[in-house]
């Protein structure tokens, strides 16, 4: 009864701890890249593939939920529950060295459920099912800016932008011999605000504040799929070949249109003095892009995996209203491995996962005509928890994850450092499985 009143316990917190990230989460950062696209793409994959490079698309584990890729629910052998969270250090600075900025942000990762459906003579599933809710793109920035305008007057601008998209899906994935399939069905959806207010500098005359602001809310239903394909090299040993991809859409959006002019008032806020055009709910739509993933992985059941892949997204292909953004197609490498000395022993340093990996490509954020480059590496560990007696096959597994990594080159405006830590939590048996007593 303790066993259960602790976990019910830890159930709480954990959820009280995902809802207080995912409300927060958006409100640290402050970068000048957030503002074109959608924001910054986030990287919301599991924290297995966070520790091996992100790698993801060939990619199975009997436990926790690789939702990049939808085949690999076909190989899951216990209902899982799998949240994981994340947490930022981020310092900018500009191209001269004369300005710099850093954050620390927290961040909800993922949540996850996945279900075996079905097992095969042997009691291996090999068709499974998931469902969950992660965040795809964050904005968030304010910039101030002072330039004289020829002729005119010195003048202060302050960018400002917030918000984000999220996916809720789910999904299925079956095996058949060495081929699995898998397709997610979800909705995507988020929202921006975006203000540029401008301030004219004047010792002898005032001027009143302009306000341009746009609220942008969107909609989608989307899909995306995935397969993987076993090679047998031996009894437990394979080469599997992975693939994702995703066709181009367009997303439903209204957009909010305010232009007025302000003053600011004692408490750091504005008064709006006069409304100079509005106009509400203006429909259009969003451009997404296609975009596709292909891995290959030796893997060594239980003992070793080490694998690559190659990820493109057509993101010449976005529009916003039809308008062209400071977007270019990107290309990413990535590469990991993962070892574990032995699970059938009791010995724990010998049952811990170690996981690294790294990634290297481009941004999809043009500056000067040229994509930022981005490049990481990672490192990770799995810690089993599980109860060594007769009453209770419970396993969990604590899941992390550590990332450093650089976007720029020191030739863009700015060049963004970071270092992120994730961990995951994944649950199994005691929390899902029914009670018998003899």
């Amino acid at each position: 009864m303790l066993s259960l009143k602790l976990m019910t316990k830890v159930k709480y917190y954990v959820i009280l701890l995902i809802l207080f990230s995912f409300k927060e989460g958006y409100s640290q950062i402050n970068s000048p890249y957030s503002r074109y696209g959608l924001g910054d793409l986030y990287n919301s994959r599991n924290v297995v593939s966070k520790a091996m490079g992100n790698l993801a698309a060939p990619v199975i584990d009997y436990q926790s939920v690789n939702f990049i890729n939808p085949a690999s629910y076909s190989r899951l052998q216990a209902v899982s529950f799998d949240v994981g969270l994340e947490s930022e250090n981020r310092s900018m600075r500009n191209i001269d060295r004369t300005n710099s900025y850093k954050s620390n942000n927290l961040y909800f990762n993922y949540l996850a459920i996945g279900v075996p459906l079905l097992k095969n003579k042997a009691g291996i599933n090999h068709w499974g099912m998931a469902f969950g809710l992660r965040p795809v793109t964050k904005m968030n920035y304010n910039i101030i800016t002072a330039e004289n305008l020829p002729n005119i007057d010195s003048v202060s601008t302050q960018y400002k932008g917030s918000g984000g998209a999220s996916k809720a899906f789910i999904g299925t994935g079956f095996k058949i011999k060495g081929l699995a399939v898998g397709a997610n069905v979800g909705f995507l959806f988020g929202q921006q605000n975006i203000s540029t207010q401008r301030s004219f500098l004047n010792d002898s005359v005032q001027y009143y504040t302009t306000n341009h602001e746009s609220q942008l809310s969107y909609s989608k239903l989307y899909v995306d799929a995935g397969a993987q394909y076993d090679i047998k090299l031996g009894k437990k040993s394979v080469i599997r070949l992975g693939f994702t991809g995703f066709a181009g859409s367009k997303i439903n959006a209204s957009t909010d249109v305010l232009r007025e002019t302000i003053v600011y008032n004692s408490t750091g806020g504005f008064d709006s003095l006069d409304v100079v055009y509005r106009q509400n709910n203006v429909k259009g739509t969003i451009e997404m892009p296609s975009g596709y993933t292909v891995g290959i992985m030796f893997d060594k059941t239980n003992v070793f995996m080490l694998g690559a892949e190659y990820e493109k997204v057509n993101w010449d292909d976005y529009r916003y209203y039809d308008k062209v953004d400071n977007l270019g197609t990107t290309g990413m490498v990535r590469v990991g491995a993962q070892w574990t000395p032995s699970v059938n022993t009791r010995k724990y340093l010998n049952r811990i996962t170690y996981r690294a990996g790294f990634y290297t490509g481009t941004d999809y954020v043009k500056v000067s005509g040229d994509l930022l480059p981005i490049w990481a590496g990672t490192l990770g560990f799995a810690f089993p928890i599980r109860r060594w007696n007769n009453y209770s096959n419970q396993y969990t597994v604590i899941n992390t994850s550590m990332e450093y990594g650089k976007r720029g080159n020191g030739t863009q405006p700015v060049t963004e450092n970071f270092f992120r830590l994730n961990i995951g939590l994944c649950l199994s048996d005691l929390w899902f499985n029914k009670r018998k007593f003899d």
